[in-house]
């Protein structure tokens, strides 16, 4: 499909599921709201398992795998219902790990952590520790909106970008909807690092060492596969560049600005208009 063409409409995922053989599927925004699980996509994530579709849950959390399958199985989504999990904090972790390229082994061990406090460990278990000033570090690493105030954090990413230390973005995304409140991740963090000169290396959607990770576990070619998500920015322009087929779920981070897209109504023009890509398929939530 031409990615400026309009979207195609769907009711459900079962209008469309028969073309492929496998789901990459977002978390946030289309299985739970980061407090519960959604009804309605738990029975499409079934759906799905009974048809004997692989599914890897592709997710930009800044934390390790295990510890979101922790999470989402105590929301009531299991491994019997997917067959791997891939996040973006975990592919910043296997990066520092193996270091297999110049700009990972060019960091040393000194990181300085801009993010909530509990996500300060997710270099656990590395040959890295934390250090507790710009001064003292060798790289940034954020995974979200500090706990300080955005006056501190804005003197912090001046600091860090005088001192030219690199950052790794542990979660690209802008914002999350976390129940009905918008979250500021650590996308925008980074946006503002790079806004004062300073060099970021993002882990996760949309760029294309997240698909390539979740291809290569799935083993299918990529017209065999389908991508769900909630995020334009991330989900759509992520997967439509690798050249995946993706399904927009419009109830999302974007459902003020989309409106109801159910009972086969289609997306407004303006709605998509400056947007690179375009979904191959858009619904108004992730259902069977």
């Amino acid at each position: 499909m031409n990615n400026l063409q309009a979207p195609i409409m769907i009711e459900g995922i079962a209008a469309i599921i028969e073309r492929y053989r496998a789901v990459v599927l977002d978390l946030w925004g289309v299985l739970h709201d980061g407090e519960v699980a959604f009804p309605h996509a738990i029975t499409a994530l079934n759906a799905l398992r009974n048809k004997q579709l692989d599914i890897c849950l592709l997710s930009n959390s800044p934390r390790r795998a295990y510890q979101v399958a922790k999470h989402i199985e105590s929301m009531g989504i299991g491994p019997p219902q997917y067959n791997y999990i891939v996040t973006s904090g975990e592919l910043v972790y296997k990066a520092l790990e193996d270091a297999s390229d110049d700009w990972h082994r060019a960091l040393a061990a000194r990181y300085f952590h801009i993010g909530p406090p509990e996500l300060a460990g997710l270099l656990r278990g590395l040959d890295r520790f934390e250090v507790f000033s710009p001064r003292d570090a060798d790289f940034i690493l954020t995974t979200g909106a500090s706990t300080q105030p955005p006056k501190e954090v804005a003197a912090l990413l001046k600091e860090c970008a005088l001192r030219k230390l690199p950052m790794v973005c542990a979660n690209p995304d802008l914002v999350v909807l976390v129940g009905d409140q918008l979250v500021v991740c650590a996308g925008a963090l980074a946006e503002q690092y790079e806004a004062l000169g300073g060099e970021v290396l993002y882990h996760g959607k949309p760029y294309s060492s997240a698909y390539r990770r979740a291809l290569d576990l799935l083993g299918y070619e990529r017209h065999e596969v389908l991508a769900v998500g909630d995020s334009l920015r991330t989900d759509v322009a992520g997967g439509r560049n690798e050249g995946i087929d993706v399904l927009f779920i419009t109830s999302g981070i974007h459902r003020d600005a989309a409106g109801d897209f159910s009972a086969g109504k289609l997306p407004s023009a303006q709605f998509f208009a400056g947007e690179p890509v375009v979904p191959t398929f858009a619904a108004s939530l992730f259902r069977w």
